[in-house]
């Protein structure tokens, strides 16, 4: 038993027990069931607030390696061949990414395949893993001593000269996958790089920076973003586990801003407009690096709780559809389907900031949910 679970006992009455936490997991393994059944062979995007109306994307774009991590992840939950099939089938959809020219393939490929390898060591994971390890490292810079965003997935054409934060975390993970140091060196050159341009010395963080003659400039506020500090702290959170200092203590730094910006478990998206929308969705990211930091600080259960309030503020809030007592899977009073986590801030084909369901939300979440409970490790989504 952790400490956390005897400390909840007592002090932490108000944090998800262990109990809630099984039965919110069982809610959203369902609901895969139900957004499976929209997408044929295609991909979800996204689904404004609990319409259940999914936007459905035949290559699934930046979010399509979610999709198969979220069932490689039921699979580690359930222990269902049928759901590890489904995970495998769906991971080798996402081949047709790896020519892309995105940095955003990190984020496909780590969770969409190297998830399947390192749980179930599936062989056609691993070598569509090192296969997009060895692409991604072909769009390396050595200019500016990273790799750039890309031109693809809406990098534009000045893609080739901006980096961004919200990629980090995946980088430093499928790289350090591989056999080959060569890649490990590329992820560091690319981390660092990416932490000077972008990290500010009170843990606050611009979400992305541009070169331009001879250096790196940054634009917005840094901090102001929510989901772009969070994955910062993600970013952070895993490079403290691959390479300690001084990585750790600049991990903790970023976690101690994020609480002391939003001391609230619901952040508006944006710091600088309080009365907008707010993005649950960041708050879970933070909370997984915040899990994450629990496991390499002497004071790590401070944050593991820090961690597990936010995700109760969560699943309590209306953002998080529940079930009546004694409905099992029925609908709720405001019609929603149960399992729904549609506190994604995200802008739609509506050319407008929505909050929606969605596949990399719903990943997280459950991913939180299941290093709460046991499940996984807190580097391991």
């Amino acid at each position: 038993m952790h400490r956390l679970e005897r400390e909840s006992c007592n002090t932490n009455a108000q944090l998800l027990s262990r109990e809630e936490m099984t039965n919110a997991l069982a809610l959203m393994i369902h609901r895969m069931d139900a957004i499976d059944s929209r997408c044929a062979d295609g991909f979800p995007l996204y689904s404004p607030g609990i319409s259940d109306e999914w936007v459905i994307s035949p290559g699934g774009s930046w979010t399509g390696g979610f999709w198969s991590g979220w069932w490689w992840l039921r699979s580690r939950i359930t222990g269902s061949a049928l759901d590890l099939r489904k995970a495998s089938d769906i991971c080798q959809r996402l081949s047709q990414k790896v020519s892309v020219t995105s940095i955003n393939r990190s984020l496909i490929f780590w969770h969409g395949a190297s998830l399947g390898d390192i749980w179930f060591g599936n062989i056609a994971a691993r070598e569509l893993t090192k296969e997009s390890i060895a692409a991604i490292a072909g769009s390396y810079d050595p200019e500016i001593n990273c790799i750039p965003l890309g031109t693809g997935m809406g990098g534009g054409k000045e893609g080739n000269r901006r980096i961004t934060i919200d990629t980090l975390a995946a980088l430093i993970q499928l790289f350090n996958r591989s056999e080959h140091r060569v890649y490990h060196q590329i992820s560091r050159c690319h981390a660092d790089t990416l932490l000077t341009a972008c990290r500010r010395d009170d843990g606050a963080f611009y979400p992305d920076a541009c070169f331009s003659q001879g250096s790196f400039r940054t634009a917005d506020h840094a901090g102001i973003w929510s989901r772009g500090q969070a994955w910062a702290m993600l970013g952070l959170s895993r490079a403290a586990a691959q390479w300690g200092e001084p990585y750790l203590t600049q991990s903790h730094s970023a976690c101690e801003y994020w609480r002391r910006s939003r001391p609230g478990s619901l952040p508006p998206s944006r710091l600088s407009d309080p009365l907008g929308l707010c993005d649950p969705s960041s708050t879970v990211i933070a909370s997984l690096a915040m899990l994450s930091l629990a496991d390499l600080m002497p004071d790590g259960d401070q944050w593991r709780i820090h961690a597990h309030r936010q995700i109760t503020a969560i699943i309590h809030s209306q953002y998080f559809s529940g079930v009546q007592r004694n409905s099992s899977h029925q609908k709720n009073k405001d019609g929603a389907a149960p399992g729904i986590f549609w506190g994604c801030c995200y802008k739609t084909n509506h050319g407008k900031d929505e909050l929606v369901e969605s596949a990399w939300g719903s990943y997280f979440l459950m991913a939180a949910l299941s290093i709460l409970v046991d499940v996984i490790q807190p580097n391991h989504c």
